[in-house]
């Protein structure tokens, strides 16, 4: 779910005129506002949180395509809380990654994103224009069209 997320806020953020979100918005976004404390020995990188968004969906697995393509791209493993780690002499495709800390990550993201929108009003009016298509309220008992 965390990934469906930065999907959604991608694709809100992608550049005027494009209709469909992808790899590299979804990058962008988390490279411009996923941050973790910098005390944590892993600080995240897009191209790694792409990676691992498409473990889970496509892969249903730990490993996705991207990571037998580019053995740059560490692989994720989750545990409950503690800070993020990796340390490369240990495991050097091996990254731990806090859900706790993940999902915290996430809102300070999410807020991050609001607040730029706050002072650009050509990002609010981009993403303005794309919040009807991710949501339709529908009258109690009316069916969908």
């Amino acid at each position: 779910m965390i990934y469906v997320c930065i999907d959604t806020m991608a694709f809100l953020s992608m550049p005027m005129g494009q209709t469909t979100q992808g790899k590299r918005d979804f990058i962008v976004w988390v490279d411009t506002y996923l941050k973790t404390a910098q005390s944590h020995t892993y600080q995240y990188r897009g191209l790694d949180v792409y990676a691992a968004r498409c473990s889970l969906l496509h892969a249903f697995s730990a490993e996705a395509r991207i990571h037998k393509e580019d053995v740059s791209v560490p692989v994720f493993r989750y545990l409950d809380n503690g800070p993020h780690a990796f340390d490369p002499s240990v495991s050097p495709r091996v990254v731990l990654i806090s859900v706790e800390m993940l999902i915290q990550d996430l809102a300070r993201a999410i807020m991050g994103f609001f607040a730029a929108m706050e002072t650009d009003a050509d990002l609010r009016a981009l993403v303005e224009s794309r919040l009807p298509s991710l949501y339709e309220e529908l009258p109690f008992g009316v069916d969908a069209p």
